[in-house]
């Protein structure tokens, strides 16, 4: 069996190359090790459909979200998927954090963001019951369903003659003249060829790496995971939008985060561990209570309970600055066919159909 276009991981970057590579004529087979879509980075994350502030202006997130954050408004649109332009503030709640605050306020200008820059006086009557010096809003920030996300790009790529295969281990790929002999199981092994080979396998795409026979290891990283708690809150609150405040000594800068039902959430938390593990540590309430207070002391803490947890792929260590996203092709590697794609956290799923756009850029050129 041959195909065009062989995907390896249904999450939104995976999902999204299929869609974009099969609206043009490619035949395409996405393979997951799943039973559905979705169920790994796309589906233990905060929904937050991001608006670029915050990453270097030259770097693929910026230019990913900045993009990905108008096409997947306007694909929600099309498509009718529940999100809400819900609007963000990113706070400072102490006087120390305002020099960093207009950091990444200049940060943002320089992405061509549109935000604001608001005074104490002005977050008083905004969210009176918050301790903000100042704040940054960021009206084109917002919330939307995943899952419907991933039932959308499921139905283009269906309807455009893709093929996902669920249950789907990948074996192993080595390179032959037309492109690369794929190794899976489903129960019963099989080999597929295929002219290219697209690595989207998010927090396993060091592991998928190391069986692609004409990689060597100074070709991928190795992936680092940054576990990542979420408490839910069912109290009353004054919060209307997200609300991001700054990392400091007094806080570990917990977000206010919102499903499209109104339930609120706290978190994410970091915490460096060494296997994909999604065990919920009920111990870190405490240290959940004392960031938020930081910022609204009002906090009921009997009403905040644990709800999930989601792993990050990152690139760098816990002791070192953050990594962008890493979309290696032949002009990185060497290898005609191969693209490799890792690291893709936060803002990965603001970004899934930019990435997915300019990967088929790369097969097209």
């Amino acid at each position: 069996m041959f195909f065009d276009v062989t995907i390896i991981g249904a999450g939104v970057v995976g999902l999204s190359i299929a869609k974009f590579c099969s609206e043009q004529g490619y035949s395409v087979v996405v393979l997951e090790q799943e039973s559905r879509a979705g169920e790994g980075v796309s589906s233990r994350n905060s929904g937050v459909l991001h608006a670029g502030i915050y990453y270097p202006e030259n770097s693929l997130k910026t230019k990913f979200c900045v993009s990905g954050n108008k096409l997947l408004y306007e694909y929600a649109n099309l498509k009718r998927i529940n999100h809400k332009r819900i609007g963000k503030y990113v706070i400072a709640s102490h006087k120390n954090d305002i020099e960093k605050l207009h950091n990444i306020y200049d940060q943002g200008i320089k992405n061509m963001v549109e935000i604001d820059l608001l005074s104490n006086r002005k977050m008083k009557e905004i969210y009176p019951d918050l301790k903000i010096e100042e704040a940054i809003f960021s009206p084109n920030t917002g919330i939307i369903d995943v899952p419907e996300l991933v039932s959308a790009l499921e139905g283009d790529i269906q309807h455009n003659g893709g093929l996902i295969s669920f249950n789907t281990t990948f074996i192993s790929a080595e390179k032959i003249e037309q492109g690369f002999r794929i190794s899976c199981d489903d129960g019963t092994s099989y080999k597929i060829d295929s002219h290219y080979l697209i690595n989207a396998s998010g927090l396993y795409s060091d592991v998928i790496s190391k069986k692609i026979d004409v990689l060597n290891d100074k070709d991928f990283s190795l992936i680092k995971y940054a576990k990542g708690h979420y408490f839910k809150y069912n109290g009353n609150h004054p919060f209307t939008t997200l609300v991001y405040p700054l990392a400091n000594e007094f806080s570990s800068g917990l977000h206010v985060g919102f499903d499209l039902s109104g339930q609120i959430r706290f978190g994410p938390d970091i915490t460096w561990v060494d296997e994909i593990d999604f065990s919920f540590d009920e111990n870190l309430k405490d240290k959940f209570i004392k960031s938020i207070k930081e910022y609204w002391p009002q906090l009921d803490s009997t009403k905040l309970h644990p709800d999930y947890v989601g792993i990050r792929p990152k690139l760098q260590n816990f002791n070192e600055t953050m990594k962008d996203f890493s979309i290696k092709d032949f002009n990185d590697h060497g290898v005609d066919g191969l693209i490799n794609i890792q690291g893709v956290e936060s803002p990965g799923v603001t970004s899934c159909l930019s990435i997915g756009r300019h990967v088929l850029n790369l097969i097209k050129s």
